[in-house]
């Protein structure tokens, strides 16, 4: 065991044998502090990662909430607004969070790794700096150790010395002791004064000694300290830098995107528009909604009207053929009750089927024979027994006949022009189309039909039709939508 090792400080001084494990420990807690310093970084990338997923669902949650819920318009944009803005900032905390894990930990990681190497037991730079301390108080430690010698010797000739006095002095004033052992305690006594010059001498040479090589010793500690301060002067720095990299990924105010965000939000409220929404309202649900008000209808009961869809656009052509009505008129055996729509074709049963034209109304007789285009479970006037493998005679042979021999059915003409028109209507011609943006939510009730959220953009292919739908392509899809959802874009 070595000089420095068995001898205690006296005091906290840097100075003192020994003291200097301090500036040793302080490497050791360098490299715990690059433990301490990517832990805090690792729990903080983790509080981001799951804020930014609280956000998210928090956003999903209400989007839900809103695509059931009252709100409707504009003002339901500017909700959304707020539900966009937890989207966008959930993945600038996901990018903060990246930021974190692949950039600043690793940097720290390899800082701890370049400078700070294990040995067997510790770290290497511990290991050289420790024993720099030690050579550089070896010397002065043995010098220390002499003079404690010394003052330890003196301090005892000094007591041993004190004692020999009182005891010479007291036998003096005994009586019973003799003459000879009076005088051996006076000898006693003298001979310890001799020591008390003798071990003086000694301790004054030796603090004279150690005091001769203190400067030595405080330029060779210094040396040593300050490759410890180098050293830790270095780590401080790094450190510092690293915080100011935590720093930069976790400031988002200077992100142009962070910005951004917030002037959209702020944007998306102020594109509220109280008036827009409660027009809207009216024209959907209030007092601006059309209505197909009472009227005079004449009685007819045997009439069956076939109309398409109401919001397929009726044909543009001034010469086109529209159907309005049906009436099945049956022979003499089995007569109608309404005389003024049994007029007989002396042909046997068979359908009256009118159509108008732009300039015209025209009255048609069918014979019953004749195949309609339409389905005939559709058709309540319809005979199971007709032409289902029952024998045609008279009127009704003469009718079979003469659709054999290729007489037209201005019926199956004009179902089928009209129909086929109406399937037109939305097949995509690739013609291009005006840019609208919708105005609000609307989701397609029937299969030609579009869906589209508020603030949509997508081509309107015809304008306005007498009942407020337009035609138009989103997506590739053309279908049909109401004109009042959209605006121009």
């Amino acid at each position: 065991m070595s000089v420095i090792d068995e001898m205690q400080p006296s005091s906290d001084s840097f100075w003192e044998i020994g003291q200097y494990k301090k500036s040793v420990k302080r490497i050791e807690d360098g490299h715990k502090l690059c433990n301490d310093l990517m832990l805090l970084i690792q729990e903080r990338s983790e509080i981001e990662k799951e804020y930014a997923k609280k956000l998210r669902h928090w956003s999903k949650k209400w989007n839900d909430h809103m695509e059931k819920g009252p709100e409707y318009g504009t003002m339901q944009g500017a909700w959304r607004g707020v539900l966009s803005e937890a989207e966008r900032v959930s993945e600038l905390h996901i990018q903060v969070k990246d930021k974190l894990v692949t950039e600043v930990q690793p940097k720290i990681k390899l800082w701890q790794k370049d400078n700070f190497h294990k040995s067997m037991m510790s770290f290497k730079e511990v290991k050289e700096v420790e024993e720099g301390y030690k050579k550089a108080q070896k010397p002065w430690a043995k010098k220390l150790e002499k003079v404690e010698k010394a003052k330890k010797d003196f301090h005892n000739a000094c007591r041993q010395e004190r004692t020999a006095t009182i005891q010479a002095n007291n036998a003096l004033a005994d009586s019973s002791m003799s003459e000879d052992q009076k005088r051996k305690l006076q000898e006693k006594s003298e001979r310890w004064k001799k020591e008390i010059e003798t071990t003086k001498d000694k301790y004054e040479a030796t603090l004279k000694d150690i005091n001769a090589y203190n400067a030595k010793y405080m330029e060779d500690m210094k040396e040593v300290f300050e490759k410890c301060q180098l050293g830790e002067g270095h780590r401080l720095r790094f450190f510092k830098d690293a915080l100011f990299d935590v720093h930069s990924s976790l400031d988002l105010s200077v992100n142009p995107v962070f910005q951004q965000i917030y002037h959209d939000f702020k944007q998306t409220v102020a594109n509220a528009d109280d008036e827009k929404d409660l027009r809207f309202w009216s024209n959907n649900f209030g007092a601006d909604m059309g209505m197909k008000w009472p009227s005079f209808e004449e009685y007819s009961p045997e009439m069956q009207n076939i109309s398409k869809k109401n919001k397929v656009k009726e044909t543009t052509s001034g010469d086109g053929i529209t159907l309005t009505g049906i009436v099945h008129q049956k022979t003499d055996s089995y007569a109608s009750t309404t005389s003024d729509q049994n007029e007989r074709n002396g042909n046997g049963d068979a359908y009256i089927v009118k159509t108008e034209t732009k300039d015209e109304i025209k009255t048609t007789v069918i014979p019953k024979t004749r195949k309609f285009s339409y389905d005939d479970d559709l058709n309540p006037f319809e005979d199971d027994d007709v032409d289902n493998g029952v024998d045609l005679t008279g009127s009704e042979a003469d009718a079979k006949e003469s659709q054999n021999n290729g007489e037209t059915n201005p019926f199956d003409v004009d179902d089928s022009a009209n129909w086929d028109q109406a399937d037109d209507t939305l097949v995509d011609d690739g013609k291009p189309g005006v840019p609208v943006k919708a105005l609000y939510d609307y989701d397609g009730a029937e299969e030609d039909e579009l869906t589209f959220k508020a603030g949509e953009v997508f081509d309107k292919l015809e304008d306005e039709d007498e009942q407020g739908w337009c035609k138009g392509r989103l997506h590739g899809r053309v279908g049909l939508y109401p004109a009042n959802y959209v605006e121009a874009s």
